[in-house]
């Protein structure tokens, strides 16, 4: 019986290969849309332009010229990593908003504090950081009219986007 000995780098190449495939093997059955979509849905979330969206309503509200994300937005962001994690999202976009009081380039960067500081939670809560997209738009989307108040308040917000493939 004559001994065969596979070159160096075809061994190498091998036993990554059935490493690889040991390790596929041993992750967790993808989580089907209908039941992402269904997670999606019981937090919060519904069918936007780019995605699905969460505003959390009055938790991921800001008062004026606030970055800080609120107690109970903290918690419900908590929930919303958590239940993001167990369905498979893997990556998502966090929008942050203002009103209009003030200057665009003030509100701009606003904006974008307040996206970073909901990415800093999700992140705490045991997101990647490198998995969160952060984006800025000041008072370019308003969702309610600036001139009253109330528009004002719906305004001062952060929307978090996910996508269900």
């Amino acid at each position: 019986m004559t001994k065969t000995s596979f070159p160096i780098p075809l061994r190498r190449a091998l036993i990554g290969l059935a490493c690889g495939l040991c390790l596929v093997g041993c992750q967790s059955a993808p989580v089907p849309k209908a039941q992402k979509v269904a997670a999606l849905k019981n937090i919060g979330f519904v069918p936007g332009n780019e995605g699905w969206e969460l505003s959390l309503g009055v938790k991921l509200l800001f008062d004026p010229d606030v970055d800080t994300v609120s107690e109970s937005g903290r918690a419900a962001l908590d929930e919303v990593a958590r239940t993001l994690a167990k369905v498979g999202i893997d990556r998502l976009r966090v929008e942050g908003h203002t009103d209009n009081v003030g200057s665009s380039k003030h509100n701009l960067a606003l904006s974008l504090r307040r996206a970073e500081s909901v990415a800093q939670q999700l992140v705490k809560a045991g997101w990647r950081d490198a998995a969160i997209e952060r984006v800025g738009f000041g008072f370019d989307k308003p969702v309610a009219d600036n001139n009253t108040g109330d528009g004002r308040t719906q305004n001062r917000r952060v929307v978090v986007t996910v996508r269900v493939d």
